[in-house]
C-alpha cells in the first residue's frame, strides 16, 4: 500500500484497542499503588469466569501493543520519505481539501506515548517502576508535538482563509486536527496527573490546557460549519467518507478524559473539591459519545449493513 499520512490511522487505532483492556484493568482491578502491571494481576483472587474474561484482554492488548509499536516505525519511516520529497508535500499542504491528513501522524505520535505508560509498561514492570525519571522526556516530547500541532495548525488555517472551500464540500474527516489536539491533550494530561514533580506536573497541565482550549474552540467552529454544510448538500458524503462520522465519539471522549485529569491535577496539587465538576464533566463527554453513536448507527444504516461488501478506506478506523 502507497504511503500517505493518512496512514498513521491504522497505527491510532492499534494503540487505541491495545489501551482499552489496559484502562477497563487499571479501574476495575485491585492491584496496590500506580499502574496495574502483569506482576500485580490479582489472578488468584479471580474467580474462573473472570479469569476466562481477562486473560484473552491481555493478549488482545499484547497483540495491538506490539502491532501498534511496528506500525509506527514503519509508517515514521515512511513519513520521512515523503517529507524528503518536498513538491509532494506542498501540494498537499497547500490544498484545503486533503492538508487534514497531514494531522494523523501528530495523533498516531501522541497515542504513542500513552502506550508506552499503560499497556506497555503493563507487560515491562520495570518500566512502570521508571515512569517518573521518564517524565522530564515525556514533558519535553509533549512540548515538541503540541508546537508542531499549533504550527500546522496555523499554516492550515492560512491555506483554508486563502482558498476558502464551500462547506458543502466538506465532511467529518475535516475534524481530524480537533482529533489530534484530544490526543495531544489526552498526552499532556497524562503527565499531569502522573508526575510527582510540581513543576513537571504545572507546565504540563498548562500545556494541556491551553491545547483544549484551542481544540474545543476550533471543534465548534467546524462542527457547526459540518453540519450546516451537510444540511445544505441534502445527502450523505461518498462511502468512503461515511465512516469519519464516528469521529465524533472519540473527540468527545479524549477532551473529557483530559478535563477530568486537569481537574485531578487541581485536586493533586492546590487540593480543590473537584468532585462534582469531574464526575460532571467526564458524564457529559460520555453522554454525548453514546448519543452521537446512536445518531451514527441510525443515520449509517445502510453503510453498516454493507460494510464487508464496501472498499477500504482510511475513514473506517475512526469506527474503532
Amino acid at each position: 500500500m502507497k504511503f500517505t499520512p493518512m496512514n498513521f490511522q491504522i497505527s491510532v487505532a492499534a494503540g487505541g484497542v491495545a489501551l482499552m483492556p489496559f484502562v477497563l484493568m487499571q479501574f476495575a482491578l485491585p492491584h496496590g499503588d500506580g499502574m496495574i502491571t502483569l506482576n500485580s494481576m490479582p489472578w488468584s483472587a479471580m474467580g474462573l469466569v473472570q479469569q476466562i474474561f481477562y486473560a484473552p484482554l491481555v493478549g488482545v492488548m499484547f497483540l495491538f501493543v506490539v502491532l501498534h509499536l511496528l506500525l509506527t516505525v514503519v509508517y515514521l519511516k515512511g513519513l520521512v520519505g515523503w517529507l524528503a520529497d518536498r513538491e509532494q508535500f506542498k501540494s498537499v499542504i497547500n490544498n484545503p481539501k486533503f492538508n487534514i491528513g497531514l494531522f494523523s501522524p501528530i495523533a498516531s505520535i501522541s497515542m504513542t506515548a500513552n502506550v508506552l505508560w499503560g499497556p506497555l509498561a503493563f507487560f515491562v514492570p520495570s518500566l512502570s517502576g521508571i515512569l517518573q525519571g521518564l517524565m522530564l522526556p515525556s514533558l519535553i516530547y509533549f512540548m515538541v508535538l503540541l508546537l508542531v500541532l499549533l504550527a500546522l495548525e496555523a499554516k492550515v488555517l492560512n491555506v483554508w482563509m486563502v482558498q476558502p472551500v464551500d462547506p458543502v464540500e466538506l465532511n467529518f474527516p475535516w475534524l481530524l486536527d480537533v482529533f489530534a489536539f484530544g490526543l495531544v491533550s489526552l498526552t499532556g494530561t497524562g503527565i499531569a496527573a502522573i508526575s510527582g514533580d510540581a513543576a513537571i506536573a504545572s507546565v504540563a497541565a498548562f500545556g494541556s490546557f491551553f491545547s483544549i482550549c484551542i481544540g474545543l474552540f476550533v471543534f465548534t467552529v467546524k462542527i457547526i460549519s459540518v453540519i450546516h454544510g451537510q444540511a445544505r448538500a441534502q445527502s450523505l458524503p461518498s462511502s468512503p467518507m461515511l465512516p469519519a462520522y464516528f469521529l465524533v465519539i472519540p473527540i468527545s471522549c479524549l477532551f473529557g478524559i483530559s478535563l477530568f485529569r486537569i481537574m485531578g491535577y487541581l485536586q493533586n496539587h492546590f487540593g480543590f473539591a473537584v468532585t462534582v465538576p469531574s464526575f460532571l464533566i467526564l458524564n457529559f463527554a460520555y453522554v454525548i459519545a453514546l448519543a452521537w453513536g446512536i445518531f451514527c448507527i441510525c443515520l449509517l444504516t445502510g453503510y453498516l449493513r454493507n460494510f464487508m461488501q464496501e472498499s477500504y478506506s482510511p475513514a473506517q478506523w475512526g469506527m474503532i
